[in-house]
């Protein structure tokens, strides 16, 4: 195992921690796993134990046919995460691990927000932090410290690629935001932001909360 998959993995089972001790209960509750996806490391929809009661959404309908064909139990569906098809207050508790970066500008980040806000009555969301030294998805050192975006443009030049195993020249970069602590509050402002670190400062930020 690498270590950055090493890494991933207590990293996640971390912030599953948090997420169960804040809920305190696994089950007699409806959740939804914004972004969840079969991977090497666990998932929320895997360890909760009454699957009925579980909702999944993500973009991709290669993942959501792999949750479906595993447990076919959970609610499963192909959807845009600024966008989600269900009624106001519908879940218990909205999850989202590691997407919020992902879905655009902060305009998209905003209404993702609004989403997981409108649908849950409460909220635990995710994101790496932008000022952490090591920019974990293209895998460069210092990078999120350049001013505005322009990790971005670096990593356009050089990045780690994931699929191929190795770092490659002139990958474009465009699925990818990171957020600062005051961003991810802006977003989720009626709650609080954890910072959770594994290393030697906090490389995730957790927006969590409740509908008054």
């Amino acid at each position: 195992m690498s270590l950055f998959n090493r890494f991933s993995q207590i990293s996640r089972k971390r912030k599953l921690e948090t997420f169960f001790e804040l809920v305190k209960q696994k089950n007699a509750i409806k959740v939804l796993d914004v972004g969840g996806a079969i991977e090497n490391s666990s998932q929320l929809f895997e360890l909760f134990p009454d699957k009925n009661n579980i909702s999944v959404i993500n973009i991709s309908e290669e993942d959501i046919q792999a949750i479906s064909k595993a447990y076919p139990e959970v609610d499963a569906r192909v959807g845009d995460a600024c966008n989600l098809p269900w009624p106001d207050k519908y879940f218990d508790i909205v999850y989202s691990n590691a997407v919020i970066e992902h879905v655009g500008d902060l305009g998209r980040q905003q209404k993702m927000a609004s989403e997981i806000i409108r649908v849950g009555k409460r909220w635990f969301v995710t994101t790496p932090n932008r000022w952490y030294p090591f920019e974990f998805h293209m895998r460069l050192p210092f990078v999120t410290w350049l001013p505005f975006h322009g990790y971005l443009k670096f990593g356009s030049l050089i990045c780690f690629n994931h699929v191929k195993r190795k770092y490659v020249f002139g990958q474009k970069i465009d699925h990818l935001r990171l957020m600062t602590a005051n961003e991810l509050r802006m977003c989720f402002p009626c709650g609080r932001i954890i910072k959770q670190r594994v290393t030697f400062m906090p490389e995730t930020l957790i927006a969590i909360g409740e509908k008054v």
